[in-house]
């Protein structure tokens, strides 16, 4: 049936609806070009020429660059379309993942690194469009959109990539992410564009302290920031750790990748299911904490590989638990003019722990081998206890009326300009 019939309508936006659909397929080639890639993204920047410490650093140096570009990305959002601001970002993401497949030295990733930190823009943006079509339902929505479908492709895509890497070399991952990353970009541009202020309308205005203020925005931010940083502690430089001390081929570590995404998928499920877990979303971020702990005890004491391959499948929590924070604080700010501050900062948070996590396993790494894994079962298994207990004392935001908007819009902020 052709695009005006309803079967046709309800297959490919999978009943989500027009906007949500859009963001659907934009996050499954996001995800796919993010999974074709960061399984063998150590073992390409070794092959380059970098030492294991320097491998930590070239992982981790995206992340000051991401605080630098994400932390005025809101405020060009005020001003400037934020579907444009998306596709301009991922556009420089697929340059820079060019560059990486025609690199020669460790030294030329740099566009690499900044162009995936570019285009971590369109993060914080597409959460904040999601969460202004999402309606009341907003864990179920983003546990749907930001981890059950990318998760799939992530899982896909690693196979693919490993498919390619066997019949080429490493190169191939990058070339095909590009292309993914291209396919994400023709669903980005078809958001709905921000309607048009009145002539002569100022812009709203939100600051970082005002999203800040809102309650629970600190302690989730900074629990989201240990829990990343905890398993990207033990998971960053896994794929070195599979082949230089288990002797595993870069082609079927990038398919262990895809295998990690399985157990995104099927906790994304169920928590799409579970009213109760969508309602406690923390506890939710403690079972995916110990997902990844199952995942890095069997990666740490067994070589056996196909025992590490199903050990893999705990290797999603890391993205169930990220997406599961994105949602805990859509639910728990009040106010749309502020929410999307919220998700850049959470953005900001998440992705410094996940690029920082590495400089700190690199040098671990050159003392021990199975240290960063270590490390990061300690600072896991701390977490779990404060996750539940914080749980307990965290209640849901109620929705500011539209009223209610108005009357916070039209108030002096403490800081309207800050960035």
């Amino acid at each position: 049936m052709g695009p005006g019939g309803r079967r046709w309508r309800w297959s490919w936006d999978l009943g989500l609806g027009r906007e949500l659909g859009y963001v659907f397929w934009a996050m499954i080639g996001v995800e796919a070009a993010f999974g074709a890639y960061v399984g063998i993204w150590p073992l390409w920047i070794e092959a380059l020429g970098a030492p294991i410490t320097v491998v930590g650093l070239v992982l981790g140096s995206s992340g000051i660059l991401r605080l630098l570009i994400l932390a005025p990305s809101a405020t060009l959002a005020d001003r400037i379309d934020p579907r444009t601001l998306i596709v301009v970002a991922r556009g420089l993401t697929g340059i820079g993942l060019i560059t990486a497949a025609l690199a020669t030295h460790w030294t030329m990733l740099a566009p690499m690194v900044i162009g995936s930190a570019i285009g971590d823009i369109a993060f914080p943006l597409t959460q904040a469009h999601l969460a202004t079509h999402a309606g009341e339902q907003r864990v179920r929505a983003f546990t749907l959109v930001f981890n059950v479908g990318p998760a799939v492709a992530f899982g896909i895509a690693p196979l693919i990539s490993g498919v390619l890497i066997a019949l080429f070399d490493l190169r191939a991952a990058f070339v095909f992410a590009a292309l993914c990353t291209l396919f994400s970009i023709y669903f980005f541009s078809r958001f709905a564009p921000r309607p048009k202020r009145e002539k002569g309308a100022a812009p709203p205005r939100s600051s970082y302290r005002e999203a800040l203020a809102e309650p629970s925005v600190k302690p989730l931010l900074g629990m989201q920031f240990a829990t990343i940083f905890s398993l990207a502690l033990g998971i960053s430089l896994l794929p070195t750790f599979l082949a230089d001390e288990r002797g595993i081929s870069p082609a079927v570590v990038a398919m262990l990748g895809g295998v990690g995404s399985l157990g995104a998928v099927l906790f994304g499920l169920i928590i799409a299911r579970n009213q109760w877990l969508q309602k406690h979303p923390l506890t939710g971020v403690a079972i995916a904490i110990a997902m990844v702990m199952g995942a890095l005890a069997v990666v740490v004491s067994t070589q056996l590989v196909w025992l590490i391959a199903l050990a893999f499948i705990g290797r999603g929590g890391l993205w169930s638990a990220w997406g599961l924070y994105v949602a805990a604080l859509s639910e728990i700010v009040r106010s749309d003019r502020v929410r999307p501050r919220v998700f850049t900062l959470s953005e900001m948070m998440g992705g410094t722990a996940f690029s920082s996590a590495p400089i700190v396993s690199g040098q671990l790494y050159a003392i021990r081998a199975e240290g960063p894994i270590l490390a990061s079962l300690a600072a896991s298994a701390a977490l779990i206890p404060i996750l539940l207990i914080t749980q307990r004392r965290m209640q849901p935001g109620r929705a500011l009326t539209e009223e209610e908007e108005a009357v916070a819009a039209a108030a002096p902020l403490a800081d309207p300009e800050a960035a």
